[in-house]
């Protein structure tokens, strides 16, 4: 049996405020911008960022009014979103230290069991973001096993 791995999967993940989002992606985490499309009220309905080859697109959330969220969490506390998105990047390292001090780091970049080094961030729409290399090779924590 060939078991062949897509091409490549975006995600499409809403949130309230495309323009916010997008702002947090591009000029905080520094995505570049792919491309979008402004809805009659001049709002981004949608747009799409990338970073060292992966995708993510934004979309409004549908059927929420504007502020929705906004008024479901205080000034200091943003509500995660049960989705997490994990992002491969050319050099972890690197990245880590160009975020250090622009935004709050959630965990630490650390290596992990599955043979990636990783840290996370927390957007503005509350989702986590792994930020990952592969560097070393995969050894299970005791009494587990890969299937």
């Amino acid at each position: 049996m060939n078991k062949s791995a897509p091409k490549a999967v975006m995600p499409i993940i809403a949130v309230e405020s495309v323009d916010e989002i997008r702002g947090f992606y591009v000029d905080v985490l520094g995505f570049d911008h792919v491309m979008g499309v402004v809805g009659k009220d001049g709002k981004l309905d949608f747009c799409t960022v990338v970073k060292d080859g992966a995708r993510i697109m934004f979309a409004r959330a549908p059927g929420k009014p504007a502020g929705a969220r906004a008024a479901a969490k205080t000034a200091t506390a943003v509500v995660l979103q049960p989705v997490s998105i994990y992002c491969e990047v050319a050099d972890i390292v690197a990245y880590h230290d160009q975020l250090h001090g622009k935004v709050k780091i959630t965990d630490p970049l650390a290596m992990q069991w599955w043979g990636d080094k990783t840290f996370k961030v927390l957007d503005p729409s509350g989702y986590e973001l792994w930020f990952y290399q592969t560097l070393g090779e995969v050894k299970p924590p005791d009494g587990a096993k890969i299937v």
